[in-house]
């Protein structure tokens, strides 16, 4: 009896040892693999500062960087306990924010430059794993911190500027194939709350009836204050088939209302084409992809066919795409070689974009419709045919986005979606927040009774860049219809008026 309990004993002694072993090499291998986390993790923060002070359009302070990216990682741990109102939470999490973000800059950084930033942010790396552990998701890895210490790095700098994980960076590809899974609206944040700049026609949220200037509250009931916009958006896409819940205020807040939307597939069709009255050509482009200049010279070949007289070329509510999309439209009505646009960057050095050899089309008349939500590519091709003459713009003042964005790859697989230059057209006008002027305003018919808007540009979001190559120009806060329709759409009736008017046809067949 005594020696099987001896036995059982020795069993008993081997399995804990054993056991314990276990215990021990899996928390080391954890140990382990947290530190080569953390190490790949700050590897990429030091890569993403780097690509941000030798290629961001402005000279950034490495202090204000490095602020930026503590604050992003103490954001995102964001407890709130049960008890406490979520006011009084923010503000607490906001204090506890600034004093830790105090603590470590004054401590850690006495000359601002990356080395030493990079430090700096080691130390709070490991502050804020030491003392908020409790405030920590089990499964948040020091990477996590990481990657939202790099978000709010990369919000901070500008509106268009943002991160993106390896997952993101996957995704965000589909927006220049023209083709996702999501709900077709865009975005923008003002006053810091997510905010509705336009919905895509023939999507769930175009049939849902979501509008521009909702603000965006929750999306799945998680509030979206705090978040980059890249967060946003990467939540509201999806796998075709699945839902998303968006909570949405309008009419000043008074109205609190819940979408639950199915996603779909989003194909952007950027091109849209008729025949208008009197022999006048009209095509409209909605965004400038892969496909779009082609899409745009087969459809302007067929209304050619039709032996049209003139050309409206419809840009309201473009939001832009890519660069050499725009170009390739532009080129058709330019002669070959002509500047179309160029970039400077904080160099000033210039990289410039000329008309190509197909540009068949020099003598049709041309009106371009522009409004508020005109952005980017659709700005370039309006100042282009602008300054060279080529077309007379009608409509409202445009957005205002003049910057380039670049997407830069990180060693990890995540990117960074940088702003890196300042757009200018052909006379080396810069339309960073100021836009381009038509040469004929046509404010929309507002009806008595209908629903409006106030307009958002690039002017109205936080953070935007300023333009110090021109004077800043006061733009007027326009009012415009919800919806408008087609049969009372002021500024077409006034295209087509003016492309009737035979002084303006002569004019443009002697050039």
């Amino acid at each position: 009896m005594k020696t099987i309990n001896k036995k059982t004993l020795l069993c008993v002694l081997i399995i804990c040892t054993v056991i314990m072993t276990s215990i021990v090499i899996s928390k080391i291998l954890c140990d382990l693999e947290t530190e080569v986390n953390r190490t790949e993790g700050i590897k990429v923060l030091q890569q993403a500062m780097t690509v941000v002070s030798e290629n961001y359009v402005e000279e950034v302070d490495p202090k204000n960087l490095i602020y930026s990216a503590i604050n992003g990682m103490i954001r995102a741990i964001n407890p709130q306990p049960a008890f406490m109102m979520p006011e009084q939470h923010k503000e607490i999490q906001a204090n506890k924010a600034k004093i830790v973000i105090s603590k470590l800059l004054n401590t850690n950084i006495t000359e601002a430059d990356r080395t030493e930033g990079v430090k700096a942010f080691e130390d709070a790396l490991t502050f804020v794993r030491k003392n908020y552990a409790q405030d920590i998701q089990p499964d948040m890895q020091p990477k996590d911190l990481i990657y939202n210490a790099i978000s709010g790095m990369i919000g901070s700098l500008d509106p268009h500027s943002a991160f993106m994980t390896p997952e993101q960076y996957n995704d965000i590809q589909a927006d220049t194939r023209g083709e996702f899974g999501g709900i077709g609206i865009q975005t923008g944040f003002k006053e810091n709350i997510l905010t509705v700049i336009a919905s895509i026609e023939e999507t769930p949220a175009f049939r849902a009836g979501i509008k521009a200037r909702d603000k965006i509250m929750k999306i799945n009931d998680e509030d979206t204050k705090g978040m980059s916009l890249q967060d946003c958006v990467n939540r509201m896409r999806g796998t075709p088939s699945t839902r998303v819940k968006l909570t949405i205020l309008r009419n000043d807040g008074q109205e609190k209302k819940d979408f639950t939307l199915t996603r779909e597939i989003i194909k952007i069709k950027t091109i849209k084409s008729k025949i208008l009255d009197n022999r006048i050509g009209y095509i409209s482009i909605n965004q400038f992809q892969q496909q779009t200049a082609s899409d745009f010279a087969v459809s302007l070949s067929k209304l050619m066919q039709e032996d049209i007289e003139s050309l409206i070329i419809d840009l309201r509510n473009n939001p832009g795409g890519l660069l050499h999309s725009a170009v390739k439209v532009a080129s058709q009505f330019i002669p070959s070689g002509k500047l179309v646009v160029y970039t400077k960057n904080k160099k000033g050095k210039k990289k410039e974009y000329r008309s190509s050899k197909e540009n068949p089309y020099l003598a049709i008349p041309i009106v371009v419709l522009v409004n508020e939500s005109s952005a980017s590519a659709s700005e370039i091709v309006a100042g282009a045919l602008k300054d060279w003459h080529r077309a007379t713009i009608i409509g409202l003042t445009t957005f205002g986005k003049g910057s380039v964005q670049s997407v830069v790859p990180l060693k990890d697989g995540s990117a960074l979606r940088l702003t890196t230059a300042k757009y200018y057209t052909p006379k080396g006008i810069s339309i960073q927040a100021t836009g381009i002027s038509p040469d004929i305003v046509v404010k929309p018919k507002i009806k008595k009774g209908q629903e409006v808007r106030p307009v958002i540009r690039e002017t109205d979001l936080e953070g935007h860049l300023t333009n110090s190559d021109t004077e800043q120009l006061t733009i007027p806060k326009d009012i415009v219809p919800i919806r408008i329709d087609t049969n009372e759409d002021m500024q077409i009736q006034r295209a087509i008026d003016f492309l009737k008017t035979k002084p303006y046809k002569s004019q443009i067949r002697q050039t």
